[in-house]
């Protein structure tokens, strides 16, 4: 598939997120930036989720029948998890850009306008993230990150996933060669993780100092991980891999006190 330059595909995975997937899906279709095609994928939700995502897809029809394409929804028979979800979706994605969302979620209305502009004006920037602000079911402010803005820190913690918050992220694909964004099933977030540290190859990654991502905490999502001490053995995993395949070599500087909080 051509991508189509300027275009940025949001590829959200759905999972039994119907109590919050409205304001979600409000906050995605309301962006300043006008180019951009939603790929929702279903992945075999016992709730509303699939009728909600219809339902908004039919209302969007009517009230902008021009980007009407630009919605999308695909359902998985089975459930199969975050990664085979991402891939899927990655299938059928257009955009030179591309950047992911969860579905219990929300984002700035500015949030892909300023990360594009980041990426247009640093060309050599493959990857642009932002600091983001956990909030509670009724969306109040609790907290915001301090995720490290340069892409020196960032390369030398992306083990263990320190320095970055994966929804976040912004990726330019024309960067990239055509098959290298495939998502192995790793636990969240070395699901990511991987990902990023083979666009290390090609580009810089960054965070942008705003915080234009809002995560929702204290609800009833699926468990993310395992034990810690499986956690920890998949990191090292990782770590192990990413230097013989992709020659990464962090600091043990940074490297040393995240791995040990593991512990």
């Amino acid at each position: 598939m051509k991508l189509k330059e300027s275009l940025i595909s949001i590829i959200m995975p759905v999972y039994n997120a119907g109590e919050f997937l409205p304001q979600c899906l409000e906050t995605l279709t309301k962006q300043n930036y006008p180019n951009l095609e939603i790929i929702a994928i279903d992945d075999s939700s016992k709730d509303n989720s699939l009728k909600i995502l219809k339902q908004f897809k039919k209302k969007y029809k009517k009230t902008r029948p021009e980007q009407n394409r630009r919605i999308k929804i695909l359902q998985n028979k089975k459930h199969y998890g975050t990664a085979i979800c991402y891939n899927r979706a990655l299938r059928v994605a257009a955009g030179q850009f591309v950047t992911f969302m969860n579905s219990f979620d929300l984002i700035s209305l500015n949030k892909l306008k300023k990360q594009i502009n980041y990426l247009r004006t640093n060309p050599k920037t493959v990857a642009i993230g932002s600091q983001y602000t956990s909030i509670d079911e009724n969306n109040k402010s609790l907290k915001k990150s301090s995720l490290p803005q340069e892409h020196e820190k960032i390369y030398h913690t992306l083990i263990p996933s320190h320095s970055f918050k994966p929804e976040t992220i912004l990726i330019n694909r024309m960067l990239l060669p055509k098959d290298l964004l495939h998502f192995n099933t790793n636990k969240y977030p070395l699901v990511f993780t991987e990902i990023l540290i083979r666009l290390l190859q090609y580009g810089k990654i960054a965070n942008l100092k705003q915080s234009l991502y809002f995560h929702r905490v204290g609800i009833g999502r699926l468990p993310r991980s395992s034990s810690k001490l499986k956690h920890t053995f998949s990191l090292f995993q990782l770590f192990l891999k990413s230097r013989s395949a992709y020659d990464y070599r962090p600091s043990l500087f940074y490297s040393l006190p995240a791995i040990k909080s593991l512990f």
